[in-house]
């Protein structure tokens, strides 16, 4: 019988959701550890001995001891819709809550990553003809979503080979270079470098964003999680915020990538994203 009989309740889809989610992208039957007869199994069931709860879900659980109770935040704090009543209900039943900054909450709250979604790893990466791309959405709420926009803006007044992608094209001018909308993994599979930005800079709070170019073996030039290099460290190029500098730094890499192309471990990716892998980790 399994040491760990998870189940995961969310406040966005169902278990069974969350259990096909976290098979695939964490490639649980691979792992020797992994199944109904090892020492970790994911459940949609009732037989469940441990809990993992996903941002604000409030299932009612008989019988489960609070430290074999997890929360994982998948949003930053400012739009993970945290309320009193949630707050209350993790003090009393949540043995540990990981969230990207935790802003004086209360324990169970632990500033940590919370096990993000992600593209699931590649079979095999592709060639990568192309050199650097980003992304920009139609939004323009958060403060990554406005310097996206800024740094778009001065790359389409220079003349430096950057494809831009993502339904926020629509804001800027025509140019051979702005893509628009884009299919999947396009925006790193055929490329060197991906410009990924969060939407907000927190303590350790991480996303899809540098995860999926990771992944495909792209070197993510990165602003967001301040302690990134904790996470993944020699993988990273590190943006300031500072748009004159880091305009200067995407021109420094572009005309000298192989100076600047980071070597990506997938295994040690792996290590660190990997829900499956950590288990024993966080109910530790």
């Amino acid at each position: 019988m399994p040491k760990y009989i998870i189940r995961i309740f969310s406040n966005f889809c169902s278990s069974t959701e969350c259990k096909q989610k976290y098979e695939s992208i964490d490639e649980a039957f691979l792992e020797n550890n992994y199944g109904n007869t090892k020492d970790i199994y994911i459940t949609d069931g009732d037989d469940y001995t441990h809990v993992i709860i996903l941002n604000t879900a409030m299932p009612r659980l008989s019988n489960i001891p609070k430290e074999h109770v997890i929360g994982l935040a998948l949003e930053p704090p400012h739009f993970l819709g945290l309320q009193t009543p949630f707050v209350y209900y993790a003090e009393r039943f949540i043995g540990k809550y990981f969230i990207g900054h935790a802003y004086g909450l209360p324990a169970p709250f632990i500033e940590y990553p919370g096990y993000l979604w992600h593209t699931p790893p590649l079979k095999s990466i592709p060639q990568k003809p192309n050199l650097m791309s980003i992304m920009v959405s139609q939004k323009t709420q958060a403060p990554g979503h406005k310097y996206r926009h800024e740094l778009v803006s001065r790359i389409l007044a220079s003349n430096l080979p950057i494809d831009i992608m993502g339904r926020g094209c629509k804001y800027h001018k025509p140019d051979s270079r702005v893509k628009g909308e884009f299919n999947y993994l396009e925006p790193y599979l055929s490329y060197q470098f991906h410009i990924a930005i969060e939407n907000f800079s927190l303590n350790h709070y991480y996303s899809e964003k540098i995860m999926d170019p990771l992944f495909c073996e792209t070197t993510p030039v990165y602003l967001g999680c301040k302690n990134i290099d904790d996470y993944f460290p020699g993988m990273v190029i590190k943006l300031s915020g500072e748009v004159d500098k880091d305009f200067a730094l995407l021109g420094d890499i572009l005309a000298n990538p192989d100076a600047f192309r980071k070597p990506v471990d997938i295994d040690a990716v792996k290590n660190t994203t990997s829900l499956v892998r950590n288990v024993s980790r966080i109910f530790g």
